[in-house]
């Protein structure tokens, strides 16, 4: 099935806009812990002001589960996404995939692989939802707790092979590690999230940011 590569990701007054990923989109979550990781007002909630300002017809479902990793997401697939048949889709899902690889002393084992659940994500998305845009948030680092600087390397991997993945299926990236990187430059990394993961509000502007300049507006 063919499909077209936009540059921006076309957003109309009467869209409909899906978040789907883990903790860092989970709105329940952080604001349960909001008092620990200072990110109350996440990305999502801060774009979707942003779009229900430019229509108030403009639909926004947050789907984020805190801890999921990417068998997870294509678990849910059929109930919190292709059942709301979303115009767009904005997920960020991945790291804990690499966490799973990096600490598994620290963290649950690898029970089920990566890479063919977001391909069969991607698969099912154009096949079942050929009109849908999909923007794909590449999972970052903030480098805030030194511990976890190793991270980077393990991390890196992941997010080649799912930026590869995202562009063989037609989505638009984002690489948010870059934005993070930047806003590093002049901002301290604790105050843009405390445990190197979870951002803070002000980090979670550096993501919304980040999207919009993919938006356009029509």
């Amino acid at each position: 099935m063919g499909y077209i590569v936009m540059d921006k990701i076309q957003i109309k007054k009467d869209s409909k806009i899906l978040f789907i990923g883990d903790s860092i989109t989970d709105v329940k979550f952080n604001f349960r812990f909001a008092h620990k990781f200072g990110g109350r007002n996440i990305y999502a909630l801060q774009l979707k002001k942003k779009f229900k300002k430019y229509s108030k017809n403009i639909k926004v479902d947050i789907k984020g589960i805190a801890s999921n990793r990417t068998y997870h997401v294509y678990d849910r697939l059929t109930k919190d996404c292709i059942n709301l048949n979303p115009d767009v889709i904005i997920m960020l899902i991945g790291v804990n995939d690499a966490w799973e690889n990096y600490g598994p002393e620290n963290y649950p084992p690898l029970l089920r692989p990566m890479e063919p659940h977001i391909r069969e994500i991607y698969r099912r998305i154009k096949t079942e939802l050929p009109h849908t845009q999909i923007l794909y948030l590449m999972p970052f680092l903030i480098d805030s707790v030194e511990e976890k600087f190793p991270f980077h390397k393990t991390l890196d991997e992941y997010r080649e092979l799912l930026k590869n993945v995202a562009l063989e299926n037609g989505a638009l990236v984002v690489d948010l590690q870059e934005f993070f990187y930047n806003a590093q430059k002049t901002i301290d990394p604790q105050k843009l999230a405390v445990d190197g993961i979870h951002p803070t509000n002000l980090g979670h502007k550096v993501m919304s940011d980040a999207v919009e300049n993919m938006i356009e507006y029509i």
